[in-house]
């Protein structure tokens, strides 16, 4: 499932704070495993689903042209379970600018009055030229956004 179906699939609600872009997500049945939890590998859709947002918002463009840049790492901590009807919340934001490759940061928290964390998550992401098959410098531009985006 390529980006633009996965965002047809998952509609959920996202917002931008003032400590980072949050997407509201509420777990399905069909997230749950046998153990009534979520399953290890949704937890790696919701992140990538906030990534998607994130960056389509930033970047203000339609959900089925291609992002600049692509996925080429991703970790997720969990730190507890999360349950069928929970209300999520995940806050991502753009850590560090490498070269060529920047890092994103992800938060998930159950939307309760703990506002207790279920997991964190880490991803590494590239620019890419995909006429000429092949990775790119980051312009200076895309620093500028994100930096502009991430503290309005």
């Amino acid at each position: 499932m390529g980006p633009r179906e996965f965002l047809i699939k998952y509609q959920y609600e996202t917002t931008m704070s003032e400590t980072g872009y949050t997407t509201h997500i509420e777990v399905k049945y069909r997230d749950t495993d046998s153990m009534g939890h979520v399953s290890s590998p949704v937890y790696y859709d919701y992140l990538q689903h906030a990534y998607l947002s994130y960056m389509f918002d930033l970047l203000k463009l339609p959900r089925n042209q291609k992002l600049p840049h692509i996925m080429v790492k991703t970790s997720c901590e969990y730190v507890q379970p999360a349950f069928f009807g929970d209300a999520l919340s995940i806050e991502s934001r753009v850590i560090k600018f490498g070269t060529k490759s920047f890092e994103m940061e992800h938060l998930m928290r159950r939307d309760d009055e703990q506002n207790s964390i279920v997991a964190r998550g880490s991803s590494t992401h590239v620019m890419f030229d995909y006429e000429k098959n092949c990775t790119t410098v980051i312009p200076e531009d895309f620093k500028n956004q994100v930096q502009s985006y991430q503290t309005r």
